[in-house]
Formats: structure tokens, C-alpha cells, sequence
């Protein structure tokens, strides 16, 4: 009798549990299969995370000091773009966990960064959130990380090709002193003398208000607001004159090759040395790249995948190498935080795993030589 009373007080209880709506939710749905079976090889390009602003940008901005941004300083992680990038790893972690294995080795990941404090960073903390220690691998029991190299070059063409190459801003001025770029940026002649006389400084090129869209970006979201006057603009004109300087770095075959060219190559130079057993260490996995928001806009743009956005914190384009019933190939992933897993791309004129030939052929012009990049 006892048991049937405590039967059918369980039941009433579970039935107002679910009536009421407070049922303990589901478990999250695992992330998509990563077909580790196929998967030979990872490269992901990945933006750093949150940050503060660079520099003043403008004299009279009254929130310029580098005391506001105590103890962070200038251009540096915050707490949120820690665990931005950290993130990143762990969801790199939960697609790659069969593919990569649990025990870090130094030849599964090849890991480089741009020569700037927050990308180091941002790298670090991508790979303690991917490759947290394991079994004999942990060597303080309350410490869930442990150290993992990484590189960065002097003059690395791959990441840093728009800097680097001194012929790039030459290519650049023709493009912007064009017909066609000057009657597009003739729209934003009353915003350049607006924030021109505001300020008292000359903000006269698509490139000062580029800055001045970040470093107004990074302000706010520490917790300052901008000034009034710039209200107007910011930050929707800011954001529209942004996203043509992307179009205006890339808008000829000569840019694309500088800007996401070289790192192309070297994805597909990687990638073809995996397929041949030419790959050194043969059992390398992954390759991450640590940058900033115009690396992978400009690769977006390099592959003719880009949807237009500004790439967000932690945004990062994944290229897998699969080999599927003996075809070796692609698949062009990107995360930008808008959906909890990354969005499959296509390439256009080919198919979502696109064939390494054909991806080769449709993208041959946009591939980097040495001959592209002129150094001073």
C-alpha cells in the first residue's frame, strides 16, 4: 500500500513538473560530425577577441587617456575576449575530439599569430581551450593547462601581406584615386567634414574612419559611451564606409592575391603535401592562424564567400581536407556566432565538398606568387 501511495505521489508530482514547464531541459544537442573518418587535415584562420581601443584616434575624444583602460591598456584582451577565444578552442575541441585524440602531441598543430600582444593572446587561450591536459600531461592537479608553442615571423606574407608587401598601398591609392571608387566614397564627403570639423583633425580617407569605427567599437563595449556628435554617425555610416574599405583592399585580382592570396596558397601547398605523405611531421593535424577582422574578411573575399559582414570577435573560416570514397577535397566552413555551429560555405561553381582540383582550377587567379609581393 505504501508503495503504491509513493507510485502515484511521483506521478502527480512528475505531471505538475511538466504542466508547470519547469521539466529540466534537454541536454544541448552535440555539434555536427566533423566525418572524422574522411578528415585528413584542419587550417583555421581565427580574429582575436574583445579588446580595448587602440589609441586616442582623435586629440579631444575626453575618454582617450590609457588610465581609462586600467589595468588592460591600449589595443588589449578583456575578460569578455578571453573567453571569447578560449571559446574557440573548446568548440574546436567537440567537433575535432576523435579527429585530434585526447593527448596533445607537438606534431598534431602547427599554431601561428600576428606580431601584436592581443593575437598572442587570443592564441593562448585558444589552445589551452582546445588541448587542456590529459592523463600523465598534467603536472599541477589544479591547474587544467598546460604550455603549447606557437611562431610568429618578422615579415610573414601569409598574415601580414598587406603590410609587408610594400606594393599593396600602392595598389590600393589606384584603386581609391579611381572614377568609379571616388563617386562611391562621394556619398560620405558631409561625414568626413562633419567629423573633420568636430574633431579638428583630418579624417579625409575611408582608412581614418575605418579606425575610428574600431576604436569607437571597443570604447563602447568597455563601457564608454561616445561623445553626442558622434552619435550621428556611429555606428551605422561608420560601419557602411568599413565594409568598403574591405571592397576598396580587395577590388582587384592583384589585391586578392596579396591580401588573402598568400595564406591560400599555403592552405593548398599544406594540403597537397598531406595528400602526397610529403607533409612534415606526417602526423600533423591542425594549423591555426591567429589575426585580426581584415584577415578574415580578405580570405572570405580571396575564396568569394564573403556575405558582407564585419567578421565579430572570435569569428574564425575553417578549411578541412577530407579524402571522401578516394577524392581528396574541401570543406569551407565559418563561425561567426550567429548559429552554435559553423556555417558550411560554397564555393562558387563547385559543391560544398568541393574536389581539390576543381577548387584549385576555380581559384587559380586569386592564388599568391612570390612575384606578387614587392618588399622595400
Amino acid at each position: 500500500m505504501y508503495r503504491l501511495v509513493l507510485l502515484v505521489i511521483l506521478s502527480i508530482l512528475g505531471s505538475l513538473v511538466v504542466v508547470d514547464g519547469r521539466r529540466p531541459p534537454p541536454r544541448p544537442t552535440p555539434p555536427p560530425s566533423s566525418d572524422d573518418d574522411t578528415l585528413l587535415l584542419v587550417h583555421t584562420l581565427f580574429r582575436h577577441g574583445n579588446r580595448t581601443p587602440n589609441s586616442k584616434v582623435y586629440s579631444s575624444n575626453p575618454i582617450s587617456n590609457s588610465s581609462f583602460y586600467w589595468p588592460h591598456g591600449y589595443g588589449q584582451l578583456t575578460e569578455e575576449g578571453k573567453r571569447t577565444e578560449y571559446r574557440i578552442g573548446t568548440t574546436l575541441r567537440e567537433r575535432y575530439q576523435n579527429f585530434l585524440g585526447n593527448a596533445y602531441n607537438i606534431d598534431f598543430i602547427d599554431s601561428r599569430t600576428t606580431n601584436v600582444n592581443r593575437t598572442k593572446m587570443s592564441l593562448q587561450l585558444v589552445l589551452a581551450g582546445l588541448w587542456p591536459p590529459t592523463g600523465q600531461q598534467v603536472f599541477l592537479p589544479w591547474l587544467n593547462w598546460q604550455p603549447i608553442p606557437y611562431n610568429y615571423l618578422t615579415n610573414d606574407k601569409e598574415l601580414s601581406g598587406t603590410s609587408v608587401c610594400s606594393n599593396y598601398d600602392t595598389l590600393v591609392d589606384e584603386v581609391e584615386n579611381s572614377d568609379e571608387i571616388q563617386e562611391l566614397l562621394s556619398v560620405y564627403d558631409e561625414i568626413f567634414e562633419y567629423i573633420s570639423n568636430q574633431t579638428g583633425e583630418d579624417f579625409s580617407t575611408p582608412d581614418d574612419m575605418f579606425s575610428l569605427y574600431f576604436e569607437s567599437v571597443a570604447q563602447v563595449e568597455y563601457g564608454y559611451p561616445v561623445e553626442e556628435w558622434l552619435e550621428e554617425v556611429f555606428p551605422d555610416d561608420l560601419e557602411k564606409i568599413t565594409k568598403d574599405v574591405y571592397y576598396i583592399g580587395t577590388n582587384t585580382t592583384a589585391l586578392k592575391r596579396i591580401a588573402g592570396g598568400f595564406l591560400l596558397r599555403k592552405i593548398i601547398n599544406d594540403s597537397k603535401a598531406k595528400i602526397d605523405g610529403l607533409l612534415t611531421p606526417e602526423n600533423r593535424k591542425m594549423f591555426l592562424y591567429s589575426a585580426h577582422e581584415r584577415n578574415v574578411a580578405n580570405l572570405l573575399i580571396t575564396l568569394g564567400v564573403y556575405g558582407d559582414e564585419i567578421p565579430t570577435y572570435g569569428s574564425h573560416v575553417i578549411v578541412e581536407l577530407h579524402n571522401i570514397t578516394n577524392v581528396y577535397g574541401f570543406k569551407v566552413l565559418y563561425q561567426d556566432w550567429t548559429t552554435s555551429q559553423p556555417q558550411l560555405l560554397t564555393i562558387s561553381g563547385c559543391a560544398a565538398f568541393c574536389p581539390y582540383d576543381e577548387f584549385v582550377e576555380l581559384l587559380a587567379e586569386v592564388i599568391a606568387d612570390e612575384d606578387d609581393c614587392e618588399t622595400s
